[in-house]
């Protein structure tokens, strides 16, 4: 008698989930795969975070509305205002300006309008630079008229890039927030400038550092070819925003140019066909040729040629690379003992395990990432902001601040469990008072 075997289909189910995703991943074209990401990137945007801080724009931004919009905006065009009218008065200094009833008052108003934030894009809106003209303005400012077309446009892209920038190193609203704003801006509508390379280099860093790595290698190499078709456009912001002071325009280029190499090289590396790690190669091969050119010589360089020198199995120079790299400020002692435990493999010719693992790919981005946010906490965006001329750059540093406290407190006493604890302590008040 033939002995039958009864396929256990809960073990196997498993497995065949994880070869469906591998081979529609390995199989997917270019174009997919972006568009997948895009996908992601909007379910990204979709939290509570960005909705309280779109809510606060758009409370600054539709105060400056004259015109009737829509039917929907008209109807909450009383209450917009006169949530505006008490959250304008708001300080971080001065937090009693609103007392737990307003925050609870204004946090009913919000959930109303909720579904109204969420599906409105603010930039139909006047500018921010427009509201705080009405807002902090002298008798002139308050009398100009609203940018329009082009340039209401370029004036609001900057203010989305600024935007990014400032807050992706905030506590409160931080990376959520930063990308939001990120996906405001248009590179494509800024005139061939300094601006629009930087902008579209940041707006890549942020969709590789979120895991968006179709999406940030569109946007990278979009970059790195304006950038090869730019050789003259001047980068004074990028020395400064770099600190490569020393360097000339030519040598700041190709240093700009090698840093989208290397994110480029990163997102490559993270993919999973093989036809991205060959990508990726030659990325990180064109990032060390130009930054070999500058003398650039930090924890980049040294973790990029660890890479390329264990893909080559030239063992002793990876070892150098590694012995260097291991100085570095930016790792910890974590950090520091696998990079003892790599020389030791590389020493026993097994340069294979050090590059073995879905770590390793991520200990070398580390790296980068903390490079960059190393670079960006350095930057005095005020000073930046100012030099380039932007109005009430001071309000709206304070604006920032105010906003980040008052979404805190927001969420903090619209709380379930927070209203029952202070109702408590009412009470409790009361009974003193009382006795």
């Amino acid at each position: 008698m033939k002995t039958v075997h009864i396929i256990n289909f809960k073990h196997l189910l498993p497995v065949l989930f994880l070869l469906t995703i591998s081979c529609s991943t390995k199989n997917k074209t270019d174009e997919e795969l972006l568009e997948k990401d895009k996908i992601e990137l909007k379910e990204n945007l979709d939290s509570y975070k960005i909705a309280t801080y779109k809510f606060g724009k758009i409370l600054i931004r539709s105060s400056a509305e004259k015109d009737t919009i829509s039917t929907e905006f008209q109807s909450f065009k009383k209450d917009l205002d006169r949530i505006f009218n008490k959250v304008v008065k708001y300080n971080i200094e001065n937090p009693e300006n609103l007392s737990l009833l307003d925050y609870i008052l204004i946090y009913r108003d919000y959930k109303k309008m909720e579904d109204f934030i969420m599906k409105t894009d603010e930039d139909i809106f006047p500018t921010l630079v427009d509201s705080f003209n009405l807002i902090y303005g002298d008798s002139i400012s308050k009398k100009r008229e609203y940018y329009k077309g082009k340039k209401k446009e370029y004036v609001q892209n900057i203010e989305h890039a600024t935007l990014s920038a400032i807050v992706i190193l905030s506590k409160d609203l931080g990376k959520e927030v930063s990308l939001y704003e990120c996906t405001k801006t248009n590179p494509e509508l800024l005139p061939n400038s300094e601006i629009k390379t930087l902008l579209q280099y940041f707006r890549g860093f942020l969709f590789f550092e979120k895991g968006l790595y179709y999406l940030s290698e569109d946007e990278i190499s979009r970059n790195i070819n304006w950038l090869n078709n730019n050789k003259s456009v001047d980068l004074p912001y990028t020395r400064a925003f770099f600190q490569w002071g020393n360097l000339d325009n030519e040598s700041t280029h190709l240093g700009l140019h090698s840093l989208n190499h290397l994110f480029r090289g990163f997102d490559r590396l993270m993919m999973e066909r093989e036809i991205d790690e060959k990508r990726a190669l030659e990325d990180f091969e064109a990032f060390l040729k130009d930054a070999n050119k500058i003398g650039l010589n930090n924890e980049i360089t040294w973790s990029i040629e660890t890479y390329l020198y264990l893909k080559n199995e030239e063992n002793e120079k990876a070892i150098a690379s590694l012995t260097k790299l291991k100085t570095s400020d930016f790792l910890s002692s974590e950090d520091k003992k696998r990079i003892d435990e790599s020389i030791e493999y590389v020493k026993n010719r097994e340069s294979d395990k050090v590059l073995n693992g879905f770590y390793d790919k991520f200990f070398l981005s580390k790296i980068a990432t903390k490079y960059m946010y190393a670079i960006l906490s350095k930057v005095d965006w005020g000073k930046v902001m100012k030099k380039q001329n932007v109005p009430h750059t001071d309000e709206i540093f304070k604006t920032i601040d105010n906003l980040k406290s008052f979404i805190d407190n927001l969420k903090k006493y619209a709380s379930t469990e927070d209203l029952k604890n202070k109702g408590k302590s009412l009470w409790n008040k009361t009974k003193e008072l009382a006795k």
